[in-house]
């Protein structure tokens, strides 16, 4: 399966997505209400997810384009469900871990396991992303959403 026209029209549709979220007021109802209003958090996840998608799209496109023929990372293998069942037990361990040691301890390690699965070898960009993205993420909800996310409890 070539990863390429995967890119591609999963990038459409993350933009098309992506631009209703932009431009319709009417998808939030209640709600928390901060200084920024209901609908910032949604608008710039939305605005980044645009930038991303089209960024990938551009790529996969040109080497489309180019008549290149697939590179070793460019081709999805379909024949096991090992990695989807690693997924799976991750974002499971995740969803139970959390509430017991809270955001900010178990996100960079399960992102650091993210990582690893995908095949991730250079452990500064690794380890730093894992780091400062939680801790950004942890803030950002805090301070400007007035979210508060899980703590430590034992």
């Amino acid at each position: 399966m070539d990863r390429r026209k995967i890119d591609i029209v999963l990038s459409t549709v993350l933009i098309i997505i992506s631009v209703i979220i932009f431009t319709n007021d009417n998808l939030v109802e209640g709600g928390v209400e901060s200084d920024l209003g209901s609908m910032f958090l949604p608008r710039i996840v939305a605005g980044m997810i645009i930038l991303f998608a089209t960024t990938m799209s551009i790529q996969s496109f040109r080497k489309l384009a180019s008549g290149s023929p697939p590179e070793g990372s460019e081709i999805i293998l379909t024949d096991g469900f090992g990695g989807i069942l690693i997924y799976i037990g991750i974002f499971i361990t995740y969803w139970l871990a959390v509430p017991y040691v809270g955001f900010m301890v178990a996100t960079p390690f399960i992102m650091v396991a993210v990582a690893l699965l995908l095949g991730g070898r250079n452990w500064g960009p690794i380890l730093a992303t894992s780091v400062i993205t939680p801790v950004l993420i942890y803030y950002g909800s805090r301070e400007f959403l007035r979210v508060y996310l899980p703590t430590w409890t034992l």
